[in-house]
This record gives structure tokens, sequence and C-alpha cells, in this order.
């Protein structure tokens, strides 16, 4: 465990550093909040329909969204990995004295970690700034914010054990990386990334809640937005330590078929 805390530290210390493109990537997603939030602001105002939340709880699921984009499969990537497997150097790997999918694993939590640490500042402050209805405002109890909080850093375990499942599909590709980017696409589009779960069709949610990508951000967020009360916490982190276990065993299994059938060539 040394060897992969040692590996998840340095990692993440180097994500920490001062870095020009997030900070440009990190201008351009808020400007992008702005337009989501004034287009939901328009749709709650001027719409014939009705939704399950407030304009000001699902702004506020939207800030916070982008506070934890960082921690999702497809966000921030780190592509090392999925160079090595696209030009077959995992070998490198191998040789080494570690687990491969748990070196895999601490890598994908420290690249993730340290880019959601990154955006939490300036995206509060961008928040909090914010005109009106669509400025960040937060109805949960601090125990709900920690509640919050608590279930982030599990589903954070989920979404490191989509990634690795990522990378087990990708080394099952013959060309390019299509496998891998749909499961992303697919795991962003139902952890509510593009828009909160709770805004979706009535007769879906029975389904949004109990899937596996809902536990990486969206239930956790809806805590700190207030539309989930503390009696939900045991059910969430129920819903995310089975999906966590079944992700994991899952991805490791398909890892080690796809590294013992691996050759390795070269002199």
């Amino acid at each position: 465990m040394k060897a992969y805390y040692a590996i998840f530290r340095q990692q993440l210390l180097g994500g920490l550093q001062y870095r020009a493109g997030f900070w440009g990537s990190t201008v351009t997603h808020v400007v992008w909040v702005y337009v989501r939030v004034v287009i939901l602001s328009l749709f709650y105002r001027y719409g014939g329909g009705e939704a399950g939340v407030t304009l000001t709880e699902a702004a506020a699921m939207i800030w916070l969204q982008e506070m934890a984009l960082n921690l999702m499969p497809g966000f921030g990537t780190d592509f090392t990995v999925w160079n090595k497997i696209r030009k077959g150097e995992v070998g490198y790997d191998l040789v080494r004295p570690l687990d491969v999918y748990n070196h895999w694993y601490a890598s994908a939590a420290s690249v993730k970690l340290s880019g959601f640490l990154l955006s939490i500042a300036p995206v509060t402050l961008a928040a909090l700034l914010a005109p009106g209805d669509i400025k960040l405002r937060l109805a949960a109890s601090p125990l709900s914010l920690l509640a919050g909080l608590l279930t982030l850093g599990t589903g954070l375990a989920v979404s490191c054990a989509v990634i690795c499942l990522g990378y087990a599909a990708q080394m099952d590709a013959n060309v390019g990386e299509a496998p891998a980017s749909v499961l992303m696409v697919v795991a962003q589009i139902l952890a509510g990334s593009l828009l909160p779960l709770q805004l979706w069709p009535d007769f879906m949610q029975g389904f949004l809640r109990f899937q596996p990508f809902a536990s990486m951000m969206d239930l956790p967020l809806r805590f700190m937005a207030g539309t989930a009360g503390l009696s939900e916490l045991p059910g969430v982190l129920l819903t995310q330590a089975v999906w966590g276990v079944v992700i994991w065993r899952l991805g490791r299994a398909w890892i080690g078929r796809n590294l013992k059938r691996m050759i390795v060539q070269g002199g």
C-alpha cells in the first residue's frame, strides 16, 4: 500500500502545480456554466412544464457540478495510461513490482482529486458573483454539506473504477478508442454532468436513481444543493458501495485477462 500511496501523493502534488492550460480551461467552463444557467432560467420562466426542483436548487446543482466535474471520467483526463495502451508500452508497467490495476487506479485518483481541488476556489468565486437567481445558494445544513463531501469522496472511488474499466475496454480495441470513449460519454451523461438527473422525466427517476453513474456526482451533490435529506445518506452510500465493488471486480478481472493474453515484443 505504501507504494500506491506514494504514487498517489506524487501525482497529486504534481497536478496541483500551476498550469496555464488548466486556468484557461477553467475560465472556459465557467463561461459555459453561465450560459447553461441562463438558458435554464429561461425555461423556468417561460416554460409550461413543472420541474421537481426550484430554479435556485437547479442553478446550485449546475455550479456544484462544475466544481466536481474533474472527478468524472473523461474530464481532466491523464492520457499517460491511455497512451501506454495505444502504443503498446504497458510492458513497462509489468516489470515494476506493483499490481498494474492498483497502480492505474491510484494514478487516476490523484489526477481526479488534483483537478477537483484546483477548481474549487475559482468556480466558487464565479458562482457567488453571479446575479439574481443564477447565483450559487446552498440550502443545505452543515451536516448536509458534510454528507455531500463524504459521498463525493466515495463517489470518486466509483469514478476511478469506471476509468479503469475504460482502460480494460481500450486494451481490447484493435483500432482507435471507440469502446472506451462510448463508456466515458455514457458515464458523463448518466452522472448528470450535462443535465441534473432530477430534471429528467419523472418516469426515468427510478432507473436514474439506482444506476451506477448517478452515485459518482449527482446523488452526492443533491445533499449540498438541499434537494436530498440526510435520511437518504445510507441508501446513497450503499448504492456507491455495491456498484463500486461490482465495477472494481469487473475491471480488475478484465484487465487481468488482457494482461495474461498480452505478448510483449521487442529487444
